[in-house]
C-alpha cells in the first residue's frame, strides 16, 4: 500500500481539482459580449442544481490558459452517477506535463502513470481523499455547491457552443467547497454558464487562485450518455 500512496494522493489531488473546479471558477475575461441579463440568477443555479443532480453520467473537459498554479493542466473524464469514472489526465510534476489514466470501477481505483502498468487500490481507500460518487449527488457535489452560491448576480445571455445560455457570476463559500476539497481556505468567485433548453450547466470558467492571471475552462457535455466502465485489463 506505501508504493501506492504517492500515485494514489496525485490523482486524488488530480480528480479533486478536475471536478471542484467545475463549480469554483471566477471571472477571466467573458463579462463582454452577450444580451443584457433579464433573468433570475438566483433561480438559474437553482435549477441548474436541481438538473445536474438528475444525471446518471457525465463528460468533463478540463482546460487552462497561463499555466495557473494547480497540478492540473488538462483532462478529459466519463463519470457515472454511481462514482465509477474513466479518463486521461495533464498533470504538471516537477515542471513537466505527465499524461495519467485514471479507471474507477466498483471497489477499486486503478492508476496508470505511464511506467509500472496499472496499480490498483480499493475504493474505500481512496475515497478518504477523493468519492467520484458525490459530484452528481444532489446534496453534495456540484448540485450542492450551485444550490449554496452567495450573491448570484446574471451577467448575460449567449451561446457556448452554440447552445443558447445563460451566464451567472457567483461566490461559493469556502465551508461548502471544503467538504469536497480539503485545504481550501477562502470563498472563491465563479462564472458558470447554463444551458437554456435543459438547465444543465455547459461551462466555468475561473482565475487561479482568486485574482491571478492563469484560469481553468471546464465543460460539460455527453449528458446521461450509456457510459460502460469497467476495470483495466
Amino acid at each position: 500500500m506505501s508504493r501506492l500512496r504517492g500515485p494514489l494522493v496525485l490523482a486524488g489531488n488530480v480528480m479533486l481539482a478536475l471536478v471542484v473546479a467545475t463549480a469554483c471558477g471566477g471571472g477571466g475575461g467573458d463579462d463582454d459580449g452577450g444580451e443584457p441579463a433579464k433573468f433570475d440568477g438566483k433561480k438559474v443555479l437553482a435549477d441548474a442544481s436541481a438538473a445536474m443532480g438528475r444525471l446518471k453520467s457525465v463528460g468533463v473537459t478540463l482546460s487552462t490558459q497561463n499555466k495557473p498554479p494547480i497540478m492540473v493542466q488538462g483532462g478529459d473524464i466519463k463519470l457515472l452517477k454511481s462514482g465509477d469514472a474513466e479518463g486521461t489526465l495533464t498533470i504538471e510534476q516537477s515542471g513537466q506535463a505527465v499524461e495519467m489514466k485514471l479507471v474507477a470501477a466498483g471497489d477499486s481505483v486503478y492508476l496508470n502513470a505511464g511506467t509500472g502498468g496499472w496499480r490498483k487500490t480499493p475504493r474505500a481507500a481512496a475515497a478518504m481523499l477523493y468519492d467520484p460518487s458525490a459530484v452528481l449527488d444532489p446534496s453534495r457535489g456540484i448540485p450542492k455547491l450551485l444550490t449554496s452560491a452567495v450573491s448570484p448576480t446574471a451577467e448575460a445571455e449567449e451561446k457556448v457552443d452554440g447552445k443558447d445560455a445563460y451566464r451567472v457570476r457567483a461566490t461559493l463559500g469556502q465551508d461548502d467547497l471544503a467538504r469536497i476539497v480539503p485545504g481550501i481556505n477562502s470563498d472563491v468567485d465563479g462564472q458558470v454558464w447554463v444551458s437554456k433548453a435543459d438547465q444543465r450547466v455547459l461551462k466555468v470558467k475561473g482565475n487561479v487562485p482568486k485574482g491571478g492571471k492563469g484560469s481553468v475552462v471546464i465543460t460539460f457535455d455527453e449528458f446521461d450518455a450509456p457510459y460502460k466502465i469497467s476495470a483495466p485489463k
